[in-house]
């Protein structure tokens, strides 16, 4: 019974408090204020690459496109000339002595 009349005791207890609660007073700008605020803050936030719109993005994506697929036309096409181009590289080894005949390490 003693168990009973503690708890009966601490519900009147806080039934008491919560009765003796007031309203609280808010000066009347209050929630201008703080509306304000968090404008501002959203406003200071800005990314980086905000100009950086979904039409720039797929103009962008175009023109990379574009030229990835000229330059691979343009080596697959330009294959006629192979014979060409190894004597090419044998004259650019030679001029900068690339090639040599002797097996020196130190040359």
């Amino acid at each position: 019974m003693k168990n009973k009349e503690h708890i009966n005791k601490q519900v009147e207890d806080t039934f008491k408090v919560l009765d003796a609660i007031e309203k609280v007073e808010v000066n009347h700008f209050f929630e201008h204020k703080v509306l304000q605020r968090l404008n501002t803050e959203k406003e200071k936030k800005k990314s980086v690459f905000f100009w950086f719109t979904p039409q720039l993005q797929l103009a962008t994506l175009c023109v990379v496109l574009l030229l990835n697929f000229g330059t691979i036309f343009y080596v697959f096409n330009n294959t006629t000339n192979s014979s060409n181009s190894i004597s090419d590289i044998e004259a650019f080894a030679q001029e900068y002595s690339l090639q040599t005949s002797s097996t020196s390490i130190l040359n």
